[in-house]
């Protein structure tokens, strides 16, 4: 969940870096098939600086906070990137990620970044029920007429 937070924010970044540097484009990663191709490759940089931005924001970290925290991010990141496909292991980095984040967090912070968390799922489970709304709606439209 707190990846895909952390994606988006990190296309968001990226697009607006890309209309400055026209030299990155949509099919830059070949290796991908099918659906795949078309979407962006966000480099594993992007994706550090977007979760260490995101977690300074959600928990005003202090500089102290983030200096231990940019390590671990760091690792978490360059961690998935060599664990992509591997359910079990990217589950445990997720855990380890997590862990050593809360530790360096006072209890306020945990606090608050568990109630970002619970937000941020509360909206991408309203978007997917909105977005279910409207692809039902068309289908069942015709469906409706026929009868």
């Amino acid at each position: 969940m707190l990846l895909c937070a952390t994606i988006s924010a990190t296309l968001a970044a990226s697009q607006a870096a890309d209309a400055a540097s026209p030299a990155v484009s949509p099919a830059a990663s070949t290796a991908d098939t099918g659906a795949k191709a078309a979407k962006r490759k966000i480099s594993p940089d992007a994706i550090k600086k977007a979760r260490l931005t995101m977690l300074k924001n959600q928990v005003d970290l202090t500089s102290d906070q983030e200096t231990k925290a940019k390590p671990i991010i760091d690792k978490y990141v360059d961690d998935r990137e060599a664990a992509k496909g591997d359910r079990a292991k990217l589950v445990d980095l997720k855990n380890k990620y997590d862990s050593d984040i809360n530790a360096i967090l006072t209890p306020e912070q945990q606090k608050k970044l568990t109630a970002s968390k619970a937000a941020r799922v509360e909206k991408i489970k309203a978007a997917k029920a909105a977005k279910a709304g409207i692809t039902a709606s068309p289908a069942a439209s015709p469906a409706k007429s026929s009868q």
